[in-house]
Parts: C-alpha cells; structure tokens; sequence
C-alpha cells in the first residue's frame, strides 16, 4: 500500500507595505497619522492535491485567496452574517511570500481589532464558480480544484502589532485512484480504461463564521466528477489514473473502458471519504468478472480498507 504524506505550508511572518485602496472610514489611519500595515504570518495551510508543496512552499504560485475583513472592538467578535464582498486577495508565492492587495492597515485605534477570514478558490480560479452573499461562499466544483478555508484570526492593535495568523483547513476530501490488470487477458478483455468518476455533491456553500462546507439547501446539484484522464492502457502493475477532489460523504465509484460500458463499483464495506484526508482506491481488472482490488488511505494514518465486486 502506497501511504500519502500530509504536507504543509509554513507561511513566514511578513510585513506588507503598499497604498490601501479601501474607504478611510475602513482603515482609519491612526491617532499619529502614519499606517501601519498589517502582517500576514505564521499560520498553515495543509495541502492536498491538487495544492502541492515543495519544502514547506507551493510548488506553484496560488494566486485569488480571498481575504473578508470585519472591525470589532477589543475583546468582541467579528460578525460576518453581513459580509457580501472581499475585501482583499492574497497570493502565495514560490519562495513563502503571503501577500495581501491592496495592504491592510490597523485600524486607528488600538481598542479596534481588524479581523480577517479566508478562503480559496476564488471566483473563477480553476473554472470554478464562486459567489459571496451574507457572509456565505457558493462554489460550483469540478472536481480538479481544492477548497481551502481559514477560520477568522485578529490583528491586535497598532502598538507592538501581532500578525495575522491565518490557519487554513481543507474542506474536501480527496480520491487518489489506481488501475491494474490481474493478468494479460484482462487486457484484452478491457482495452483502455477510458474514465473513472466519482459521484459527489457539486454547488457547495461554506459559512464564514462556522467554517462549515455543506451541500446547497435550495439548490442541490450531484454529477460524476472525472479524473479527467486520457484513456489509458492497463499493465499488471498499478498506475495512477489521476484524482478526484468530492464532498466529504458515501463513495460511489464509476468505470468505463474501451470494451465495457460504464457500471457502478460496488463498494463492500462502503467507503465514506473525511474532509481533508485522501483515500486511495486501486482498482484490479480481471477477465472473468468485474471484480476490483481496493484499499482505504487515510491522508494522514494510512487507515487500510478493501474492496472486491464480482
């Protein structure tokens, strides 16, 4: 069994300066007159493909993290039930740089927090659609795109300010899918493996405040979502035929060749995939029957399963 690590992202703390472009009666500038820009610092972001890291970095830059921004005096909560536009974006960079545009500045006051939540993606980052209304987020997925979001954290004050330390949890849950042939007449038997699916909800809302992801109660969309994969040709060792980003929930698995119509894989024990945790399905074609190898992953434990369907 092959066992994914979880990786993460160390964002460095940093100081970001530059012009804000919001209202003054946002940004205040303090009682002395000089901004002062806020840093956005040691916080997290536990990657899952297709978010991949190279020594604590994106090995490509992420760029539309989306940044909402609330005011509360000192020792209160933000309310974001009525937050419906962002207020800036935030691109992570190949060499650990977090940038926010425009900068963020304390607000004038050091009994005044600024508050900051996020999420990724943005609008249509990855061709996914994206809307924010009363401090919710619908995304439309496709099943290439993962959904990272971060809980709110403060800016304490202007005097001796602390950085923002955004800690970001991914919300989807992750199929890592593996094809192999029992023998050379499965081979022929198949052809190319021309698809693999996954079923899963697809217009999904994420509160800001609760960080809850959740199917859309007015709205409920399910689809196959596709690895997105070539056809391929089987060989009697495994081979990655891609991934599959879904909604945490039951696993319903789907398979077309290039002799075989699509059908359904059973799945006994069933399977229910956790957010933030990727599940590795290997799926063994024998000539005989249709009859699939299986094994469970936890993103973290490697938490072992198995499947078989005659």
């Amino acid at each position: 069994m092959r066992n994914s690590v979880k990786k993460v992202f160390l964002i460095v703390s940093l100081l970001i300066f530059g012009c804000t472009k919001e209202a003054p009666e946002k940004n205040p500038p303090p009682v002395d007159g000089v901004q002062v820009p806020i840093g956005f610092g040691a916080g997290i972001i536990n990657t899952r493909a297709p978010i991949i890291s190279v020594s604590g970095v994106p090995s490509t830059q992420i760029d539309g993290i989306q940044l909402l921004r609330a005011e509360a005096a000192k020792k209160s909560t933000p309310v974001w039930t009525s937050t419906s536009s962002v207020t800036a974006t935030a691109s992570f960079f190949t060499t650990g740089t977090f940038t926010a545009y425009p900068t963020q500045y304390y607000p004038g006051s050091k009994n005044t927090y600024a508050h900051f939540t996020a999420y990724y993606p943005g609008v249509n980052e990855n061709s996914v659609v994206t809307t924010l209304s009363n401090g919710v987020a619908t995304f439309t997925i496709t099943g290439q795109e993962d959904i990272i979001s971060a809980p709110s954290a403060s800016a304490q004050g202007n005097q001796n300010p602390i950085p923002v330390a955004l800690t970001f949890a991914h919300k989807l849950a992750q199929v890592q899918i593996y094809i192999k042939a029992a023998n050379a007449g499965a081979i022929s038997a198949w052809g190319n493996i021309t698809a693999v699916k996954a079923t899963s909800p697809t217009v999904l809302t994420l509160n800001v405040t609760s960080q809850t992801l959740a199917q859309h109660a007015t709205t409920p969309v399910v689809a196959d979502l596709s690895t997105g994969k070539s056809p391929q040709a089987l060989t009697t060792e495994f081979a990655s035929f891609g991934t599959i980003l879904v909604f945490p929930g039951a696993l319903t698995i789907k398979v077309t060749s290039a002799n075989v119509p699509e059908q359904i894989v059973t799945i006994t024990p069933s399977i229910t995939t956790v957010s933030g945790q990727s599940h590795r399905i290997d799926l063994t074609f024998t000539a005989t029957a249709t009859s699939f190898s299986a094994t469970l992953t936890d993103w973290v434990t490697g938490t072992p399963g198995t499947i078989t369907i005659e």
